[in-house]
């Protein structure tokens, strides 16, 4: 773990997170635009710094937080997405997937704080269902 990485300090219980699941390799949260990152326990910079162990523990979870938000939110759509380095647009350097849920009829999130605790009620309802 990294003492000054913002996910470190969630997945640390130091700053508050909206948690949606966990195991020993990942950990799975609301961003603040209130979608889900599926992200690495151990600090992992990047993509080239991944095990091959890591690397599918964060595509099974993927599958399954995706699997919970077509049940729990019915997007029309998901994109799934993840940089690596500034030049990629990774802005915290701990390795993590966004799942972005999208609509046809453009919905969007609700980012307001009650939305995103009404998203964190909903996909940890859907992933207890799984």
């Amino acid at each position: 773990m990294s003492d000054d990485c913002i996910f470190c300090k969630i997945i640390r219980g130091e700053i508050p997170g909206r948690i949606l699941d966990r195991n020993h390799e990942v950990i799975v949260f609301l961003s603040l635009d209130n979608h889900p990152l599926v992200v690495t326990v151990e600090h992992v910079e990047d993509i080239f710094t991944l095990s091959d162990k890591q690397g599918a523990a964060v595509m099974s979870e993927a599958i399954r937080i995706a699997k919970a938000m077509r049940a729990a939110i019915k997007p029309d759509g998901i994109h799934i997405a993840q940089s690596n380095g500034v030049a990629a647009g990774q802005e915290v350097p701990h390795y993590h997937m966004h799942l972005y849920p999208h609509w046809t009829h453009q919905r969007g999130l609700d980012q307001s704080e009650a939305g995103k605790d009404r998203m964190a009620e909903s996909l940890k309802a859907a992933l207890a269902e799984l």
